[in-house]
């Protein structure tokens, strides 16, 4: 039978050890605060543009044109110069470039080519209709086509993306308060297996927004919500899992950094 002898580390490594903990602790508490920070902002403005969603929802045409802050539909002229549509294995665009008057954007996404993209050539004079700064639709004659740039689908986007930045935000100072706060006894006996489970949880709760946001994309937000909050007993529950199958003699001791 073989024995392992573990010298303890010299005194020079403990303090070279320590200060890297504090220093990359002092790293992740800052990035995971301003992750925090952003998450919060995106949550926060959730409800604006729900209520934005709503707005748009019951727009209808303006009676006056020319006000710029009205909830209304505003139509503009502009002339095509140019069309991108580009459709690849993994990267699409359907890009439509105009030329008209201050409030028409230069370039709209229009997120397809169907049904009215792919019959445009430069020169061909369109009908824009704008809500706020959105160009919502782009009409030739009887043809007309919704574009990409629309409100609707926002509210649950933002609440997923800061959902997930929340996620990594939280688990980064975590881990870094938790190294600065013990740089010392890492140094001496290596990371704790618990940073690994917590960052798996955090991993796990992040990735639960995608069928969150899939779920709000036919639902709305409050439900979106519920959906991810309901994963996450199970994501702990897996990484729990996984976690006895992996512990035994064979399970991977602490990593000692330098």
């Amino acid at each position: 039978m073989n024995h392992r002898i573990s010298l303890p580390p010299e005194p020079g490594d403990v303090r070279r050890r320590t200060s890297w903990h504090r220093m990359w602790g002092l790293c992740a508490a800052l990035i995971g605060v301003a992750m925090l920070l952003l998450g919060a902002a995106g949550l926060a403005i959730v409800p604006d543009l729900i209520e934005d969603e709503k707005a748009f929802g019951t727009a209808t045409a303006c009676t006056t044109p020319s006000a710029p802050h009205d909830d209304c539909l505003r139509s503009f002229d502009a002339t095509v110069t140019r069309t991108v549509i580009k459709e690849q294995n993994k990267s699409w665009e359907y890009t439509l470039y105009l030329n008209g008057p201050t409030p028409v954007p230069r370039t709209i996404d229009m997120g397809d080519s169907d049904p009215l993209l792919k019959r445009l050539s430069p020169g061909d004079n369109v009908t824009v209709t704008l809500w706020r700064d959105y160009a919502t639709e782009v009409r030739q004659g009887k043809i007309s086509q919704e574009t990409a740039d629309t409100p609707e689908g926002e509210p649950v986007f933002v609440c997923a993306l800061a959902l997930a930045v929340t996620c990594g935000g939280a688990y980064s100072l975590y881990a870094g308060g938790t190294a600065l706060a013990r740089a010392r006894r890492h140094a001496v006996r290596g990371l704790p297996a618990t940073l690994v489970t917590r960052g798996k949880e955090a991993a796990g709760a992040a990735l639960c927004a995608l069928p969150s946001l899939v779920v709000g994309d036919f639902t709305n937000v409050p439900v979106m919500l519920v959906v991810w909050l309901g994963l996450l007993p199970l994501v702990r529950w897996v990484v729990q899992r996984q976690q006895q199958r992996s512990t035994g003699r064979h399970a991977r001791p602490p990593v000692h950094t330098v």
